[in-house]
């Protein structure tokens, strides 16, 4: 009767963890060869939410992997996490109404002027809320640019897929984060960016491998 060796044990239990970093780099690799004209055209299409006109007129010269940092996972409960991103969306709104002052008179609006201090007042609410996603939720929010004002955009695709994903049962989600390096120009500068590779799950949805857009709405 053979025995397995305890190294032996971890290193079949490690292959799924393995399995999920090359299909994960697959798709960088396939959509970076897409951006220097290396590969198929076709790889733009891994972008989350579909290819923007600027991204798909993007191009690159060169790339390299430079590093790559630890892997983001997170499972969690999704009525929590649509409650939790509700009541941050209901708290920005009621805030940017009363920063913009608006006031309903009849048929006309009427603008007041908030300072600084004020708006920092009326503001704090939806921090406050952002800081509890991060907290409960931190991959998720991660996802979502909470805290960074691309999470309002209206073309973070993240909020689609949201929308999309229920609010019963659990989601995972995990993001790879490359540094890419390329040079550019006569001058051969070198320049280094992150590319982000997620996946997000829930009952009713799955992304596969997608490329997290640094589009022409935000580079970062």
């Amino acid at each position: 009767m053979s025995r397995l060796l305890p190294g032996a044990l971890v290193l079949l239990l490690s292959v799924p963890a393995f399995a999920q970093d090359d299909d994960a780099k697959k798709v960088a690799e396939t959509y970076l060869n897409a951006l220097t004209g290396t590969g198929d055209e076709a790889g733009k299409d891994l972008l989350l939410g579909g290819v923007t006109m600027n991204a798909q007129l993007f191009s690159l010269e060169n790339w390299s992997f430079k590093s790559k940092d630890p892997v983001k996972k997170e499972e969690g409960d999704l009525a929590h996490a649509v409650q939790m991103i509700n009541d941050l969306d209901k708290a920005g709104r009621t805030a940017l109404t009363k920063l913009m002052g608006v006031e309903a008179v009849g048929d006309d609006l009427k603008m007041v002027e908030v300072s600084q201090a004020d708006a920092t007042k009326l503001l704090a609410p939806s921090r406050e809320r952002v800081t509890a996603l991060q907290t409960k939720h931190p991959v998720l929010s991660y996802a979502l640019r909470a805290g960074k004002e691309v999470y309002w955009h209206p073309k973070n695709p993240m909020r689609a897929v949201l929308a999309k994903a229920g609010t019963q049962g659990k989601y995972s989600v995990e993001v790879h984060r490359w540094m890419i390096e390329t040079t550019e120009g006569p001058a051969k500068t070198a320049r280094s960016w992150p590319l982000r590779v997620i996946r997000f799950k829930s009952p009713k949805v799955d992304t596969g491998w997608k490329i997290m857009p640094a589009s022409d709405w935000n580079a970062e």
